[in-house]
């Protein structure tokens, strides 16, 4: 006949496996906070990087804007206000650009894309070819790669046959 434990035995030997268990439960507890910790660091880090980038761009804007602002003499005409303020916003699309953004301009006549392009006015399309095409660029579009950050505003061409 087998020899029985002696109760008081198994219950030492239960209770140190209960401890062990306990002291393992402890440490995965110690390392999930630890990894946790570091993990917001790095997103922290990550996140200061990405900001420091669009602070550098925003500052070199606003030097760029001073400067221009001192070469101002006199009052300015169509042209040269025109070319200031294209000036400043290519340097605007830069900044952006340094975050990986890029500026999308579509080409006139190119076709109508519902997924790159917002179509904010109609215009009539001199033939039926320029149906459904890009008459003019209200405003520039912005891309990350494949993802569409903001749609160009574009004025759509449509033909219409008994148009005058």
């Amino acid at each position: 006949m087998p020899e029985r434990a002696e109760p008081c035995a198994i219950a030492s030997e239960f209770t140190a496996a209960l401890a062990r268990q306990q002291q393992l439960a402890e440490r995965r507890e110690e390392i999930v906070t630890r990894l946790h910790d570091e993990v917001e660091r790095l997103r922290r880090g990550e996140t200061e990087a990405v900001l420091d980038l669009v602070r550098h761009s925003l500052i070199r804007l606003h030097d760029q804007i001073l400067r221009q602002a001192e070469n101002v003499t006199g009052p300015l005409d169509a042209d040269e206000l025109r070319s200031l303020l294209t000036a400043l916003a290519d340097e605007a699309a830069d900044a952006v650009a340094r975050t990986g953004v890029e500026r999308y301009v579509p080409g006139t006549g190119e076709a109508f894309d519902l997924a790159l392009q917002r179509p904010v006015g109609r215009a009539v399309a001199e033939a039926p070819e320029a149906d459904r095409t890009v008459a003019r660029v209200v405003a520039a579009g912005f891309v990350q790669g494949e993802r569409v950050v903001r749609k160009a505003d574009v004025v759509v061409s449509r033909w219409e046959p008994d148009a005058p």
